[in-house]
């Protein structure tokens, strides 16, 4: 008995000097599953190696992260990502070929801006562009005031091209612009608009181009001219637009026209999606589908959150996806080359704005196949992913459900003939 007591006065003694055990929150987490095509990719967050390569699974704490991959024969993959505790994350990078090559462009004076197959580049002169696709491209150089030169230039790897050239000022004969549609500070009701007028020289003989540059806020695309007359559809922003054609006369002297200031009377949608190429025959196609899986395109122009302008099936565009206000989930983005008709190939480019702020600019994408029904995967360009998420946009990696992702699938090759 005196054994018991004495062994139950221990315990007690002894929960009372530990003291009774505490209750801790657990720990706060989000899943992160990370592949890439190909696959091996070294996979860096926040810096510092995971020393894990793709296709992996990663657990990791809520909050912004930055996520780098890196393959050899291939361009680093970056990004930024939000999560909160409990998410999912899912992340399919595609990796992008390093080329080993190189175009420097150099003129005098510098600060001409450079455009690659009718893309432009971002880049300023002087420069130096790496990472081209080997082959041929179309480069212009431009700076206002001065000529804009043209190069067909063939990029080959390990050997570097060199662009010198000094910019001259324009003298006759060179284009005049009359344009007779839209006038200056005109308003609009709706983003699609008419762009219509006559080009010469400013001797008065036949202006002989078959194209014209038409600058976008800034942005430049080529519109086709027939016997001197342009009749073009271009997609505006809300609010104040400013329109600038130019173009090169016969000894390469540019002319320009006057800037045209244009209004957009409208909300700009929360969403916005800006498709334009290079070729005058290609028939490239805007594809967007929505949180809830459906799809957005030539042959289903209006859905219930967004619908798609026009269809331009005959070179340039632009073809625009708008969203007035964007339901939370996964917005995918697409394009397909539906003919390339006599065009040997076609370069695309994709502009994304948030509430009328351009936020980023994909390609120019190289397309040299084109399938008429969507079935040839080499027709595709996966552009990005929009996500919504607490009244908020965001460019991302996230994957929509797997429902929407098998609808995806087969919408792409069961698109309708025009």
């Amino acid at each position: 008995m005196k054994k018991i007591i004495l062994l139950c006065l221990f315990s007690l003694s002894l929960l009372l000097f530990t003291g009774c055990p505490e209750t801790t929150e657990p720990d706060e987490s989000a899943t992160l599953i990370v592949e890439s095509i190909p696959t091996g990719a070294t996979i860096y967050l926040d810096g510092e190696p995971a020393r894990i390569v793709t296709p992996a699974t990663i657990e990791i704490d809520p909050g912004t992260h930055q996520l780098r991959l890196e393959l050899t024969g291939y361009q680093d993959y970056n990004v930024s990502f939000s999560v909160q505790d409990g998410d999912i994350y899912e992340i399919l990078a595609m990796m992008d070929v390093t080329f080993n090559t190189s175009l420097s462009v150099i003129t005098t004076p510098s600060g001409a801006s450079i455009y690659i197959d009718g893309a432009y580049s971002n880049y300023f002169t002087p420069a130096v562009i790496e990472n081209l696709v080997p082959g041929y491209h179309h480069i212009r150089i431009y700076k206002p005031g001065y000529n804009e030169v043209v190069y067909y230039v063939n990029i080959v790897e390990n050997v570097p091209f060199y662009i010198v050239e000094d910019l001259f000022y324009p003298v006759p004969p060179y284009p005049v612009f009359n344009v007779t549609d839209p006038y200056d500070q005109q308003s609009f009701e709706d983003n699609e608009i008419i762009v219509e007028g006559y080009v010469e020289l400013d001797t008065g003989d036949p202006y002989t181009g078959e194209t014209a540059i038409i600058s976008i806020n800034g942005i430049d695309s080529e519109i086709y001219v027939n016997n001197g007359y342009y009749y073009q559809t271009i997609s505006i922003a809300a609010g104040e637009n400013e329109l600038q054609l130019r173009a090169n006369g016969p000894n390469g002297d540019t002319g320009v026209s006057d800037i045209i200031t244009v209004y957009g009377n409208f909300t700009a949608p929360e969403i916005e999606v800006v498709l334009w190429w290079n070729t005058p025959t290609s028939d490239l196609d805007l594809h967007a589908w929505n949180p809830a899986g459906e799809h957005c395109f030539y042959g289903n122009p209006i859905i219930s959150d967004g619908f798609l302008d026009i269809d331009d099936v005959q070179g340039y565009g632009p073809e625009t996806f708008a969203v007035e206000t964007a339901n939370a989930g996964v917005y995918i983005i697409e394009v397909n080359c539906y003919s390339l008709d006599s065009d040997p190939y076609s370069d695309a480019s994709i502009q994304v704005f948030f509430d009328g702020v351009l936020q980023q600019t994909f390609g120019p994408h190289h397309f040299i196949v084109d399938d008429y029904n969507g079935t040839d995967p080499a027709a595709w360009w996966e552009v990005c992913t929009i996500t919504v998420s607490r009244g908020s946009c965001e460019i991302s990696n996230d994957k929509p459900t797997p429902l929407v992702r098998e609808k995806i699938e087969f919408d792409k090759v069961n698109l309708p003939k025009k």
